[in-house]
């Protein structure tokens, strides 16, 4: 589920996002567990160029948080181009399909960030 949110307004039709998201993570309560960190725009993955995402394996059953950053750039998602006005953006964790679900935990005892940029395309 979302465990970051926050809302954004593009201003320009021809742009791009750039999102990103920091936080220490872990998955644990369990040996060969996952979880995904994921971003969603107005509650549907990226598409293109690729979903933004970040996946963490448990092997021995640790406990380790991790710093992190989830980084990419969006320029629509299954809806199409992400047009000019508001928007929601949320940083998700879940699972993996078919592998064995973790105790995913973001931001143990530390400050977590998330960042919306415009940019022009030709990054």
């Amino acid at each position: 589920g979302a465990i970051a949110t926050m809302q954004f307004t593009k201003k320009y039709p021809s742009t791009v996002l750039r999102l990103m998201y920091s936080a220490n993570i872990r998955v644990a309560t369990g040996s060969l567990v996952t979880g995904r960190w994921y971003f969603m725009i107005d509650g549907l993955e990226c598409r293109t160029p690729s979903k933004i995402d970040i996946m963490l394996y448990n092997h021995n059953g640790d406990n380790d948080h991790i710093p992190s950053v989830l980084l990419g750039i969006c320029e629509q998602t299954s809806a199409g181009p992400i047009g000019v006005g508001d928007h929601s953006i949320t940083v998700n964790v879940g699972n993996i399909h078919g592998k064995k679900d973790g105790d995913a935990y973001s931001g143990y005892r530390s400050t977590s960030l998330i960042e919306v940029q415009e940019m022009c395309p030709q990054f």
